[in-house]
């Protein structure tokens, strides 16, 4: 399964190598990366991603607002892009940093939550910007991410790793990884803004934090639901026919 990216001012960084497909096959290491937001690193870790791991393509899911707070301290070659994949950002931004996220009105947060991951799959011109890279990359190492890579990133990486041929227990198993290493940056988040909620805002905000089990469920059942199977999904929304899917493992699979 994965491995974390030893980043320590990194945010749930890992490399997706070592996941394995239905068919037997894995993501080959130092290719496929997912991690939040890059505000934070030293110069040294910045030297770690361009000489040791060549990472070259970045594409970041944040809304403006999110980059203009916190803009990512990119590293030598690396090519950025910024496509929001945010659905909500109308109503309240998938941002984990934002102000807002600490009122709640439109939605509980486990409703919100859900609604997020229903719209999320469709119609989204960061995850065909993703596939876009990845099917022209020439083998060049991408990370996706957003705020914290949990939301916004963990569906853009269910994609990456439906195209590839996993089984959807095992991109379930990366997805919930996010609970574990996310915890420490969590926690720190919460406890920063404890003073200024109550204790059912502070609960509330537990949820949003969270990467659960149910959210990626509402994404896929939406996907089946419009699309009966993930691999229409894959085709009609974002091109990946038999061909674009065979390109793309060529390349990313050993």
């Amino acid at each position: 399964m994965t491995s974390v990216v030893p980043i320590q001012n990194g945010i749930n960084f890992r490399d997706l190598g070592g996941i394995k497909t239905s068919d037997g096959r894995q993501i080959r290491s130092g290719m496929l990366y997912r991690s939040g937001e890059f505000s934070r690193l030293s110069d040294e870790e910045k030297k770690f991603l361009s000489d040791e791991l060549n990472l070259h393509y970045v594409l970041d899911y944040r809304d403006q607002l999110e980059i203009d707070r916190n803009p990512d301290n990119l590293w030598n070659n690396s090519q950025y892009f910024n496509i929001p994949a945010n659905p909500l950002s109308d109503e309240i931004t998938a941002s984990l940093v934002s102000d807002d996220i600490f009122v709640l009105k439109k939605y509980s947060p486990l409703d919100f939550m859900i609604k997020l991951y229903q719209l999320l799959p469709f119609n989204n011109p960061a995850y065909k910007k993703l596939i876009s890279i990845l099917l022209n990359a020439n083998g060049k190492p991408l990370v996706q991410h957003c705020a914290v890579g949990k939301d916004r990133t963990g569906v853009g990486v269910a994609l990456t790793l439906f195209a590839l041929g996993v089984s959807e227990d095992v991109v379930m198993q990366d997805y919930l990884l996010t609970e574990q290493y996310l915890n420490d940056y969590r926690q720190a988040v919460l406890s920063q803004n404890k003073s200024k909620l109550s204790a059912e805002e502070f609960e509330k905000q537990k949820i949003i934090f969270s990467a659960k089990q149910e959210f990626l469920t509402a994404a896929i059942d939406e996907i089946k639901k419009r699309y009966n199977t993930i691999d229409n999904w894959l085709h009609q929304e974002y091109q990946l026919d038999d061909n674009n899917r065979k390109i793309l493992q060529d390349i990313y699979l050993i």
